[in-house]
Order: C-alpha cells, then sequence, then structure tokens
C-alpha cells in the first residue's frame, strides 16, 4: 500500500498531539485541534485513545470543552471514538464520576450515553458501576425517556440495579428503584434479580446488629438448576412475591435500614 503525503501528515498530528499532551501542553493540543480538523479522531497511544481520551483520564475539565467545541455538528462521531476497550470518552468520564465532564460530553452529542464498549455497558451502566451516583444521575436526565431500561442493561441480563447491590452501592440502588421501580423485578441470564443478590450479601448490612444471616437456602431458579445461598428467611419470602410493588417496598426498606 502506498504510502501518501497525507499519512504522512497524519503521523506528524498524531505525533505532535502525543507529544504535547504528555508534556501537559494542552493548548498546543487545543491548536492542533483548531488547526486539522482530522486530528479529531486521530489515535495518539497504543490504547487507542485520542487526544480527547486522555484529556477526559485526567480531568482537564476546560481543555475537555475547549476540544468539544471544536467539535462541528456534522461529526459529531469524533465523539463515539472507543479505545481498545470500546470506551468512549463519556465512559471514561462516567466511571470517574466526572459530573462537568459528563455534561460536556453528552450535552453536545446524547446519543453517547447509549453507546456501548466491548463489555457491553454504555456510560450510563459504567457510572453505576464504578458507584457514581451523581454522573449516573445527570446521564439520566439526558438520556432518551423511551431509552432508559435498555441502556441500564447489560448483555448477560444484569441491570444497574444489580451492579449497584453487587457493588454494596446501596444510596444508588435507592436513586436507581425511586426512578425505575422496573428494576426490581428483573432478572440476569443466571436467574437473579437484584433481591436474590441482596440477600446473599451480609456485607452490605450494617455490623449486623439488626440482621442476622442464619439459614442456607436452596431454591429452584427458572434455569431449573439448584442455588444455595445465605439469607434471611423473611428476605427469601420477599424474593419470591409477585408483587412488584411489594417487593419494591420492602426493598427500600431494607436500603432504609442501611443507610440510617
Amino acid at each position: 500500500m502506498e504510502f501518501t503525503i497525507e499519512d504522512a501528515d497524519l503521523h506528524t498530528i498524531k505525533k505532535n498531539l502525543f507529544n504535547y499532551a504528555m508534556q501537559g501542553k494542552w493548548n498546543e493540543v487545543v491548536n492542533i485541534w483548531r488547526q486539522h480538523p482530522r486530528a479529531h479522531k486521530a489515535e495518539i497511544v497504543v490504547s487507542g485513545d485520542t487526544a480527547l481520551h486522555v484529556a477526559v483520564s485526567e480531568g482537564k475539565e476546560s481543555i475537555v470543552e475547549e476540544l468539544v467545541e471544536l467539535i462541528r455538528e456534522t461529526e459529531l462521531d469524533a465523539l463515539e471514538m472507543r479505545n481498545e476497550q470500546g470506551n468512549t470518552p463519556l465512559h471514561l468520564a462516567a466511571s470517574m464520576g466526572n459530573v462537568p465532564i459528563c455534561k460536556c460530553l453528552a450535552g453536545k452529542h446524547p446519543k453517547l450515553v447509549g453507546v456501548r464498549n466491548h463489555e457491553n455497558e454504555t456510560p450510563l451502566f459504567s457510572a453505576v458501576l464504578h458507584g457514581r451516583k451523581d454522573a449516573f444521575l445527570c446521564l439520566h436526565k439526558i438520556c432518551d425517556r423511551t431509552k432508559q431500561y435498555e441502556y441500564s442493561r447489560r448483555a448477560d441480563g444484569k441491570t444497574i440495579l444489580h451492579c449497584a447491590i453487587f457493588g454494596e452501592f446501596l444510596d444508588l440502588a435507592f436513586q436507581i428503584i425511586y426512578l425505575n421501580e422496573d428494576f426490581v423485578s428483573s432478572v440476569d441470564e443466571e436467574g437473579f434479580t437484584p433481591l436474590h443478590l441482596l440477600a446473599g450479601k451480609p456485607s452490605a448490612f450494617k455490623s449486623g446488629t439488626h440482621l442476622s444471616w442464619i439459614s442456607n437456602i436452596i431454591y429452584q431458579c427458572k434455569t431449573s438448576q439448584v442455588k444455595i445461598m445465605r439469607a434471611e428467611w423473611w428476605l427469601v419470602r420477599i424474593c419470591f412475591n409477585p408483587n412488584v410493588g411489594f417487593c419494591c417496598h420492602k426493598l427500600r426498606m431494607v436500603l432504609i435500614l442501611h443507610l440510617y
């Protein structure tokens, strides 16, 4: 394949972007982006990160704003650039919990909230996975209401509520239930609801003073496989209660016991 002058120019652009970013000369990075629109999609490190990825990772909020302003409405796909993990700059901002950068990126291109990485996770999902409540609430407001449930579920069936409870981010779990009670009855591909996960996590409760985790419960899940877990008898009854409203109420009470 013939190596053209344009290829040489792009190589120089990438090299300069990398050097300036590593040296912290971000104004020079902005100047290159202003002069060369091709720089907007240029991967400058082996992990596939663009200059925008790097700026987000370093928490350079004002620089991110300048770079985003340089992206025209006709080239918003530059904001969708993924690194080797499939993460966009918004994935990084969400996982870091950087609300100003989340607002900047998602405000410019709201559909970014639904872009998935190689783990099939959206930025909305990534925020919850890392326990970033404020970033989650920020993206939830920007997200298309008709897509909120879809963006909050992974290919393995786990929802943001599953992940919030598994990570013991119970304040965040409470917020998720408040926003959408349907998550309480969601089932992953292993047959677990968020309540099942909560029942199997004694460490989620304060020192065990008001809950004694006393019994091994064997139960039949939807896949007809026998599972074993530790749980309070009353919590197991909640897990099997078909009344979603009742379950939501009880789960809220469990979370309140933990939080207050």
